[in-house]
């Protein structure tokens, strides 16, 4: 018996080796060169699978039988699957031969023999003399046994324990994961999903725990200890949705319109998946009704799995889940909840989009996820509207498409791929994300209702089949044409070359809208955001003061793929005076960053300033996005327009701008910090902040806080502590000395997402001595082992004191704490990372290295630092730096101390990298800025005493805690150092 725990892992050890070497004999490379896709010779009509298993008794072993009848396409010497990992097999091949009379039999073949090419996991059956042994029409039965070990990673046949608390002994529970290249772990097959089958499988397991497939039970065999269980079989599907778990699971289940739908889940939390069972219930009618094909199966089962490869997996008929992203559909956190539906409803999409259709291959897995991904959100929205889903499709989906950060490794949404590992990198943002708002935007742009009709035709067309894009683009052109407004279009005969623009382009356009005041025309024209020569058919609808009609989101225009292309008003259909605005991108369906002309942008903002709610807040808050990189790169022309901009914020009620917003007033913060700027420009926020920061956390009465406020509170928090307002000053800290020196948690069940973090960095900004030494004190006195004093440790960083900041800094890295606060490397990269995230404390942090550089020399790793923080250097403070450079370098050459790591040249061009940035900002803008800040904020006071005497004023007093939402706030961030990864520093 192979068990996974204690000495027997030596009895799998040696097995694995007598495996390997099997392997080793068997695997004969061919002598030629093979692609790494299976040849098309030979096509599997159908499977019978038969699995046995003893994991009820913590068996890893498994044997399997698995009956291929294989159709030959073309005369050829071989046979040609994928097998991995598979081992003892052994194959017998029938030939199916008519008689005479007629009748078919199956005539043994008895000549052949099989190799293993390893570079492609292929189990190749060809004739022990090379000869055509195959020919064209002929049909054969392959039976090839195997036996083979389960993993304990979601790959292939896996394997998990659960603590049974009835018995006080482990359960030891079964499940696959066949996507998109593992099936060929769990049997031998045509592992590419293009080569669809019809699949009959059968489970023998342990009579104490039951099997459930792709498809319900055909009948259940028992013989003493093992029940065998025979499932119908599959309509024709591919092998990467091949699916069974054996558990001793119990279900909930639910009959509507002929479909069973269950929940499956371990016995003691079975009751958990009633919100599971009844949003999976809505949404297949949902889905049904909106697209007008029905699910095809019987039943469709959902199973709360302990491990799970990634959140869900869409297999048909039988989805597995993580169980936290399953059974906690009623939790008190609002966002996690509906994630929780939209990560199900995702996977329901799936049952039609990869499932019923499948992709020709991994090329198209956009097809796959990019359309369960935004019609997953399509429909939780139609059935949840409360929950302003797609508000979340915006912040969760399309801010990270949008991101340039994102796309690291740029590539189409159309890619061949071809190795196991390209395939499995090909599961990545472009696929989910940025597909899903290509999808998205042509949703709208060929309007709601003919797109999907085309997809409903799409899908009935190659229901139980492959497709491809240009198949998906032909469904989308026949439409078209039939459609008596955009059969009337130039455009509409084009609609593969548009398309084809979007699925086979790297980046992303910016469309700048420069009006002609003089002759009534527009100029658009269209760039990549990263200056690669792409263009593409960019679909153009408008909004304008006369007719904002920003519900009305099918494309008006299509600009053509060329750098420029005018219009007149008069060709677009509408009028405007010199003081009207035009807005491109009605609620920002399309996929591409908008800019303006100055005129333009005035006419916006005064807009905003006196009735923001015409226009539509998707298209508020994209404003402030797409403005984003010209801010940020010195691009902006007039950063006075941008100030009139924010200046209607104070209004602003909608969460979807003020997440937007929040980048734009962080960045000018710090770009402002230290100058003259900084007091104008903090009391501009707080005026800004102020409505909205008591609406979401002084009013006792403002009622259900909705899922996109939540999402936001944290950014609105920030900004009004930062900004120095005193009522959130108070607010924070007040919750802060709570936890610190009361315990009192911040967190109950939760509602609030992400905050606990910023709630302590705020709440220490301005503490008193008395409070920051007793704060101190808790933290020499805590476990340094908890959690409690991680937040401490984490959260000090914030401080705004330069005394408290030098105190702090001891406290790390002085000549008695090195060893005892943190270990040396810890504390070497807290240096860099307090200099980085707090402002405040960079005069202290060169102070602070002036002094002790003899001390911070003998870390190996102050080197690393010291560097990494000589990249954000102000010009101002580089004769100082070079000083300290050289009295760094004569006392390491004197002391013969060498760092993992060279100093830094003083002349290098990272010295002051980072900083040059900011310098050009205030060189091309400061004084723009002050003169606005001037006129705008004539009497803004500066920090004094008494603003931050009401932050000081509050006392430790858990009666007095205000009741805003923060008393449900989650703690979702984690702060221990080891949370601080490569990744932060950008």
């Amino acid at each position: 018996m192979i068990t996974p725990s204690g000495l027997a892992w030596l009895r799998v050890a040696g097995i694995a080796l007598m495996i390997l070497a099997v392997v080793e004999v068997d695997a004969i490379e061919t002598p030629r060169d093979r692609p790494l896709r299976l040849p098309n010779d030979t096509y599997p009509l159908h499977y019978q699978l038969h699995i046995s298993s003893n994991i009820h008794t913590g068996t890893l072993l498994f044997s399997g039988n698995a009956t291929i009848d294989v159709l030959i396409r073309r005369s050829t010497n071989e046979i040609v699957l994928h097998a991995k990992n598979l081992t003892d097999i052994q194959i017998t091949v029938h030939r199916l031969a008519t008689s005479d009379a007629g009748l078919e039999t199956f005539v043994l073949v008895d000549d052949l023999t099989h190799t293993f090419y390893e570079q492609a996991a292929f189990l190749i059956i060809h004739p022990q003399d090379d000869h055509q042994a195959f020919g064209e029409g002929q049909r054969y039965r392959l039976e090839i046994l195997y036996t083979a070990i389960m993993r304990n990673r979601a790959m292939g046949l896996y394997y998990m324990d659960y603590h049974d608390e009835k018995t006080n002994s482990t359960v030891y529970v079964a499940a696959t994961q066949s996507e998109p290249t593992y099936a060929r772990l769990i049997f031998p097959c045509y592992d590419e999903p293009g080569f669809k089958s019809n699949f009959s499988i059968t489970l023998t397991h342990g009579s104490t725990h039951s099997a459930i497939s792709n498809m319900p039970v055909k009948k259940l065999i028992s013989h003493g200890d093992l029940t065998t269980t025979h499932f119908h079989a599959t309509p024709p599907m591919s092998t990467y949705l091949v699916a069974f778990v054996i558990s001793n699971f119990e279900s909930i289940s639910e009959t509507y319109r002929g479909v069973t739908q269950s929940v499956y889940s371990s016995p003691t939390t079975k009751e958990k998946g009633q919100s599971a069972l009844k949003n999976a219930v809505r949404t297949v009618a949902a889905m049904e009704d909106y697209f007008g094909v029905s699910y095809p199966l019987e039943k469709l089962d959902h199973v709360a799995l302990k491990k799970n490869y990634g959140a869900a997996m869409e297999n048909w008929g039988l989805i597995t889940f993580k169980e936290a992203n399953l059974l906690q559909q009623d939790s008190d956190d609002v966002h996690k909840r509906v994630k929780d539906k939209i990560t199900q409803n995702h996977e329901i999409a799936h049952q039609w989009f990869g499932n019923l259709v499948s992709p020709e291959w991994w090329t198209y897995a956009w097809m796959n996820e990019g359309f369960a991904t935004y019609f997953g959100y399509v429909i939780t929205d139609l059935l949840y509207p409360e929950e302003k889903v797609m508000d979340m499709f915006v912040a969760d989906e399309a801010d990270r498409a949008y991101s340039y950060n994102s796309f690291f490794d740029v590539r189409p949404m159309t890619s061949y791929v071809e190795k196991e590992k390209d395939i499995m990198a090909a599961f990545d943002i472009i696929t989910y994300k940025r597909a899903a708002c290509v999808i998205k935007m042509f949703h709208h742009a060929f309007r709601q209702k003919l797109f999907v009709k085309a997809i409903s035709h799409f899908l009935e067309k190659y229901r139980y089949s492959t497709a491809n894009e240009l198949n998906l683009f032909d469904a989308l052109q026949t439409e078209l044409r039939e459609d008596e407004y955009f059969s009337q279009q130039p455009w509409t005969s084009r609609v593969q070359d548009i398309m084809l623009s979007w699925t086979h382009s790297e980046w992303m356009p910016i469309v700048l809208v420069t009006r002609n005041y003089e002759n009534n025309s527009i100029t658009f024209s269209q760039r990549s955001i990263h200056a690669k020569d792409e263009l593409w058919w960019i679909p153009l609808n408008f909004a304008t003061a006369q007719a904002p009609s920003f519900q009305d989101t099918q494309a008006d225009l299509f600009m053509p793929p060329q750098s420029h292309y005018s219009v007149t008003l008069d060709d677009l259909g509408f009028q405007l005076n010199g003081r009207d605005w035009i807005i491109v991108n009605k609620q920002q369906t399309g996929f591409y960053h908008v800019h303006y002309d100055n005129d333009n942008l005035r006419a916006i903002a005064r807009q905003l300033q006196v009735n923001h709610s015409l226009i539509h807040p998707v298209n508020r808050a994209a404003l402030f996005r797409d403005l984003k990189p010209l801010i940020e790169h010195n691009e902006i022309e007039h950063v006075d327009v941008l100030f009139e901009m924010l200046k209607y914020m104070e209004f602003e009620e909608d969460m979807l701008p003020w997440n937007q917003v929040a980048d734009t007033i962080d960045f000018l913060r710090r770009n402002l910090f230290a100058t003259s700027s900084q007091d104008l420009f903090n009391a501009f926020v707080r005026r800004l902040v102020t409505p909205i920061f008591r609406r979401l956390f002084l009013d006792p009465d403002g009622g259900q806080i909705s899922n996109s406020a939540l999402n936001a509170g944290q950014e609105i928090l920030q900004m009004a502590c930062v900004a120095d307002l005193p009522e959130c000053l108070d607010y924070t800290r007040r919750l802060t000395k709570e936890y610190i020196f009361k315990r009192v948690n911040l967190t109950n069940d939760s509602e609030y997402y992400a905050m606990y973090d910023t709630v302590l960095c705020l709440g220490v900004r301005y503490l008193s001595d008395n409070d920051f030494r007793g704060v101190i004190d808790m933290l020499q006195a805590a476990d340094r082992s908890s959690v409690y004093y991680d937040d401490m440790i984490y959260s000090l960083r914030c401080t705004q004191s330069h005394r408290h900041l030098l105190s702090y800094l001891e406290l790390l890295l002085g000549e008695n704490s090195t060893h005892l606060i943190l270990s040396d490397p810890e504390a070497m990269m807290y240096l860099f990372y307090v200099y980085k995230s707090n402002q405040a404390a960079r005069p202290v942090i060169w102070q602070y290295i002036d002094r002790n550089y003899r001390l911070l020399c003998r870390s190996p790793n102050f080197v690393e630092h010291f560097n990494q923080i000589a990249e954000f250097l102000p010009r101002q403070q580089r004769p100082h730096f070079m000083r300290l450079r050289q009295s760094i370098a004569c006392h390491m050459a004197l002391e013969s101390l060498r760092p993992n790591e060279e100093l830094i040249d003083v002349n290098s061009p990272l010295v002051g990298k980072k900083a040059k940035l900011s310098e050009s900002f205030l060189d091309k803008f400061e004084q723009q800025i002050h003169s606005w800040l001037l006129s705008e904020v004539p009497s803004a006071p500066g920090k004094s005493d008494a603003l931050l005497a009401a932050s000081l004023s509050a006392v430790s007093n858990g009666s007095s805690r205000p009741q805003g939402i923060l008393k449900d706030a989650t703690r979702v961030v984690r702060k221990a150092l080891s949370s601080i990864g490569p990744s932060f520093y950008r």
